[in-house]
Order: C-alpha cells, then structure tokens, then sequence
C-alpha cells in the first residue's frame, strides 16, 4: 500500500512539508493554553497586575491569529491535495478498467463500481494523509501532555495511565465488531445508490412497461437493509463514543476530588489545577488517535484491497501487429457462451471487402455476440478470428478499433437528451459513417428510423461498399435487400 499512495503523493512533498510544519504549530498553540491559563491564573488575576493583564491579552491574541492562520492554510492544502490525489487514483483506476476484456464491462454493475471506487479512493487518501501529517504531531502531544501532568505530580500521570488502559481495553472490545458494521454499511450503501440510480435512469422503459411497482419493491428492499446495517452501526459508534467521553468524565470528577483537596491542603495551585485537565484532554486527545488508527487503518486497508482488485484484473490480451488495412476477416470454429448458456458453437465465416454481409436471427442467437468478437470486446472459448490472415491476439485491436472499424451500436452512444430517439439514431449513423473505416458493423441500425430515413441509409451503405466490409445486424427486409450474403442464426 506505501508504494501505491508514493506514486501518488510524490508530487506533493512541499505541501505536504508545509502541512506538517502547520500542523506542528497548531499542536504546540494547544498546548501552550493550558500552561498560560494556569499563569494567568496564578500570576495575573491574583498578583492585579494590569500591564501584565494587559500583555497576557496581546500574547493571547497574537496565537490564536497565528493558530488560525496555520489552521486555514492547513486545511487548503490538504483540501486540493485530498481532491487531485483522489481524482488521479480514480483515473488510474479507470485506465484499467479500459484495458480489461470485456467480459468485465459486460458483467459488472458500473453505477455501483463508480461509487465504490469513489467511495474507497476517498477514504484511503484521507487516511493517508492525516496519518503523514498525525502520527508524529500526536505521539509528540501525548508524550509532552503525559510529561507536563507528571510535573504538576506523580500521581495524575499514574492516574492518567490507569484510565487510558481502561479506556483502551473497551475499544479493542468493540473495535471488531465496528469493523464489521462499517463494511456492512459501505457495501449496503452503495447497492441502496445502485438501485436509486437503475430506477431514475431507466424511468422512461419502467414507466412504459408498468414495472414501477416491482422496482419499487426493490428500492424498499436495499433501503432496509442499508437501513438495518446504518443503525447497528450507530449502536456500536454510541458505544465507541462514550468511552472517551466516559473516560474524560471520570478524570474530571476524580481532578476535582483529589485535586480540590490539594488546593484546600495548600500542595496545588488553582492554575495549575484548571490546567490539569487541560493536559489530560490532550493527552487522552493522542491516545484516542492511535486507539482509532488501528480501525482507520483497517478502512483504509479495505479500501486499497478493493482498488487493487480492481487493478489487479487481467488486461485484454492486446497484439503489437498494426493493420493499416482490413481485406478479409474470418471466423474459424469459434466457440462462445455465457456462463452455462453456448451462444456459438464451432462457428465459421469469411468476411470480404467490397461485400455486405445481413445477420438475422432471433434474440440470444448469438447476433451481437459475433459483432463482439470480430471488435476483440470478449475472446472466444476456442477456434480464431483472423483479420487479412493474421491471428487477432497478435493484432493491436485497441489500434484496430480506434482506426479501422466503425460501429453503430444498438443503443446510440449520444450524450444529448433534447434529441429525439431518430435524431439521435442518425447522429450515431452519420458519426461512423464519416469515420471512413476499413469495417463497418451496424447492429440494428433501423431503430426508430422512419421509411425516408432507412432508404438514405441503405443508399449510404451501397456507396461506400467497395471501399469497405460492411456487416449488418438487422430484420429489416430494406437492409437485408442490398446484403450480398445473409448469415441466419439460430438459437
């Protein structure tokens, strides 16, 4: 995980050189306070010296400027640092993404991968860099607060150590059972925003097929289970809270017993006792750090696992051969299914320049599947594609398909929702079109075109069929008319 956030937080050490140095200031304001609460006091109020009173005032003043000036500089800092590191892993993340088969994308729930890739980059950053900028501030705190109670005396440090166990014997108690919670929450969480987002964004076929009811259901459903995980969670959070709150409680009434019998007994001073609990919250303020380290670690640590997993998934199996031609493709006993379902099965077909080729055939037939593999989305279970008789694993089919093939897909990738369903379709038609590609595969191309517009398409693809391999998916009598070859699959 260290070599994985260097690469990323390499380009930041003067930030974060910056940030510490802040964070150093602030800790040593915190605890100056109680010292110069104690003095102003003991020497101030008792002594009525009004220069002294009055130069208190301006130190006071002054540090809390400078405080506040490092707090609003630190908190920019780690701010734009805590943004552009998590936005540069969750490129990273989806470079990779691009660069696995496609089984993958065709297999996995993007909605819910973006907001868990989202979610994880956030958490792992925001660790890392409160841990580089805390560790030392607060093991520094807690070591000087403890020193400073134990020169008021002995026995506020023994005190101090006593409840610290205490407190810290309760939180490894519950600290595994939050973990637990946490992890539920995280993945019920963003299966609950999955649901939310597939209901909004396919509210017009919902709508239509009177299926809103059934969604319904299963939004109720991922909403009580979030629902379930997020309030056992706060049960357990309650917990985790009270125990430094109980742990504070307990100091304080044990300051004011045994410490309100020195000051009558003449051994404590009233500043250094208002200052005693000043330097216990500091120092149980260092000791809650490294009591939640371990549990920030172990999220921060979930989180990384699930990035990897991700950066960890096979790549496409991508050739180096360029083509700067397609003449012929061909199909050589290629088998394919989905899980336990056989799409193809030892399937062959030459595919030619200068010819159409219609594919007809009933839905699930394989149709779509075999535009797929000839693009190298999904590799074959077995037998080969082979482009002017080159092997496609030895194509770079990342080059081929940027450069060579144009696809019109059957649903038009067009980010514009003020255009209607035929604008739209003749946008994505007109976009490969002008591609000018060695192949051009258009996967039901008629859709939501009327009669004028399908005959100028046919019209388009008989121009431009010499210079081409045109394949066409489609049941449209109009496009299968002008094919040269009809390839019928069967289920």
């Amino acid at each position: 995980m260290i070599k994985f956030l260097w690469k990323h937080f390499k380009s930041y050490k003067t930030s974060l050189t910056v940030v510490v140095l802040c964070s150093i200031l602030t800790a040593a304001v915190n605890l100056l306070e109680p010292f110069l609460t104690a003095k102003f006091i003991d020497e101030i109020l008792i002594g009525q010296d009004t220069t002294t009173f009055y130069n208190f005032i301006l130190l006071l003043l002054t540090i809390s400027l400078v405080a506040l000036a490092a707090n609003w500089l630190n908190t920019i800092l780690m701010s734009k640092m805590r943004l552009r590191i998590n936005n540069r892993v969750i490129e990273d993340v989806m470079e990779h993404v691009y660069k696995v088969r496609g089984e993958f994308i065709f297999n996995t729930d993007m909605i819910y991968l973006s907001k868990r890739l989202d979610q994880d980059a956030i958490d792992l950053i925001r660790f890392a860099i409160d841990s580089m900028v805390d560790i030392g501030i607060n093991f520094a705190l807690l070591c000087m607060a403890f020193g400073l109670l134990c020169s008021i005396g002995v026995k506020w440090g023994i005190l101090f150590v006593i409840i610290a166990l205490i407190h810290g014997i309760a939180y490894r108690v519950l600290e595994k059972i939050l973990f637990e919670r946490s992890t539920a929450v995280r993945e019920t969480d963003s299966k609950y925003f999955t649901c939310l987002s597939d209901i909004l964004l396919y509210a017009y076929s919902i709508k239509l097929q009177g299926l809103y009811g059934e969604w319904l259901n299963k939004f109720h459903v991922a909403f009580e289970k979030n629902f379930v995980a997020v309030m056992n969670q706060v049960k357990i959070i309650f917990w985790f809270t009270r125990s430094s709150l109980n742990a504070n409680a307990v100091f304080k009434v044990l300051i004011f017993l045994l410490g309100g019998l020195d000051v009558l007994s003449g051994t404590l001073s009233i500043g250094n006792f208002v200052a005693l609990n000043g330097y216990y919250l500091l120092a149980m303020q260092g000791v809650a750090y490294f009591m939640n380290i371990g549990q920030n670690y172990q999220n921060a640590l979930a989180a990384y696992t699930r990035i990897t997993e991700i950066q960890t998934l096979p790549t496409e199996i991508n050739g180096t051969k360029i083509l700067s031609h397609i003449d012929s493709i061909e199909v050589r006993n290629v088998n394919f299914s989905f899980g336990k379902q056989k799409i193809l099965s030892d399937f062959n077909q030459r595919f030619e320049r200068g010819k159409i080729y219609c594919v007809v055939g009933k839905n699930g037939a394989g149709k779509s599947t075999l535009m797929n593999l000839i693009c190298g989305m999904i590799r074959p279970a077995s037998g080969e594609i082979f482009f002017n008789g080159v092997a496609l694993a030895e194509v770079d089919m990342i080059h081929t398909r940027k450069n060579l093939i144009a696809v019109v897909e059957q649903k038009d990738f067009i980010k514009n929702d003020n255009l209607s369903g035929g604008e739209r379709r003749r946008q994505s038609i007109n976009t490969a079109l002008k591609k000018s590609a060695e192949v051009l595969i258009m996967d039901e191309p008629d859709n939501n075109l009327d009669a004028r517009a399908v005959t100028e398409l046919t019209e388009k693809i008989l121009s431009g069929k010499e210079n081409q391999i045109t394949l066409i998916i489609s049941h449209d009598d109009r496009l299968t008319a002008v094919a040269d070859e009809i390839i019928n699959f069967t289920p």
